[in-house]
């Protein structure tokens, strides 16, 4: 598929003096309209991601250099897609507001119709949004308020909220007042949660208690406007060296943060309007792989940037990062209703 190179000059710092880097950008699937949440599955060796308004979860298996695709009958909005630890096959998803279960093997155009439904946020017109599991494989998934009818493309700020569900199903309410709960991730030695509320336009980090999932301190480490950054913050992840990169929607870039300095280090352009979340994958876990979308564009914007909305693999980065962490699940078939 389509390749190019970019060499990426580094921000202007008196403190940042590295040489123009080489990266090497792939586009490695279709065009979907918004694609979401990229999770690194090491026993398939497979992406999975969401087509969130087309109801569709995907794989992209590199070795084959496959794409599959599949429907979740009934419903419209599939937000996230996490493997199940130990369990083949078996994928929690988000759908609307609520979490489910099913069954998939990869390469048919169907899953199974989803069990164990669980209503996570209740004020009417929300729906989920991004969802990842920490190193315990507990689950964290975040809302968001509905679309405006009157200005699409814009949602009602703080109506969301941030969760974590345990592995029994029980939901805890993290964070409160959230306007769209994007990216999530975890500090290398696991007590500090970076947090992206997107409307905030900044990226945040949290004192993290990996036993009890409490989050405390929270304070602003990297502010994209302040540091005249394009674009509106949306998934990222974490590499081995603890750098953050973030994707951010509403431009064609990914950035390279060190949350401890609150420094950019670099940035990765796309051929894309919006660019949407990243994760590492490959069998060295050195290839980065970015989701985007093509949500809402005009005639002219897709004429121009047609491949927005595609997956994207980024090499050379000189990063490697982290497998996705399957999420833990405690399936009770007799007590269906307080399970997930």
């Amino acid at each position: 598929m389509s390749t190019l190179t970019q060499s990426a000059p580094p921000p202007s710092s008196s403190s940042f003096m590295q040489a123009p880097q080489q990266y090497n950008v792939e586009r490695v699937t279709p065009a979907l309209e918004l694609g979401e949440g990229p999770h690194w599955h090491s026993p398939t060796r497979s992406l999975y991601f969401v087509d969130l308004h087309q109801g569709k979860i995907n794989r992209y298996h590199p070795e084959s250099n496959s794409f599959f695709s599949a429907n979740i009958e009934g419903y419209n909005d599939v937000t996230l897609i996490l493997p199940i630890e130990d369990k083949a096959d078996m994928f929690v998803v988000g759908l609307g507001p609520s979490l489910g279960i099913v069954q998939w093997d990869g390469r048919s155009n169907t899953t199974s119709q989803p069990k164990y439904e669980k209503l996570v946020d209740e004020t009417p017109g929300n729906r989920l949004n991004d969802g990842k599991a920490d190193a315990t494989g507990r689950l964290w998934v975040g809302s968001m308020g509905s679309e405006m009818a009157d200005n699409p493309g814009h949602y009602y700020k703080r109506r969301g909220s941030l969760y974590s569900v345990e592995p029994d199903g029980t939901i805890n309410k993290r964070i409160s007042n959230v306007s769209i709960s994007n990216g999530m991730a975890w500090s290398l030695d696991n007590k500090v949660f970076y947090y992206v509320d997107t409307y905030k336009f900044a990226v945040e980090a949290y004192d993290f208690d990996i036993t009890t999932g409490d989050l405390t301190n929270g304070k602003v480490i990297f502010d994209l406007k302040a540091n005249k950054v394009a674009g509106d913050p949306d998934g990222m992840t974490i590499d081995k060296n603890g750098n953050l990169w973030v994707a951010c929607f509403n431009s064609n870039h990914i950035l390279k943060i060190d949350p401890n300095t609150g420094t950019l280090l670099t940035t990765v352009q796309l051929p894309a309007y919006q660019v949407t979340s990243a994760a590492f994958g490959g069998p060295k876990l050195d290839e980065l792989y970015v989701t985007t979308a093509g949500y809402q564009l005009t005639e002219a914007q897709k004429a121009k940037r047609p491949y927005s909305g595609a997956v994207f693999r980024v090499t050379d980065t000189g990063s490697t990062g982290f497998e996705g962490v399957p999420v833990k699940v405690h399936l009770c078939p007799e007590n269906q209703l307080h399970t997930i």
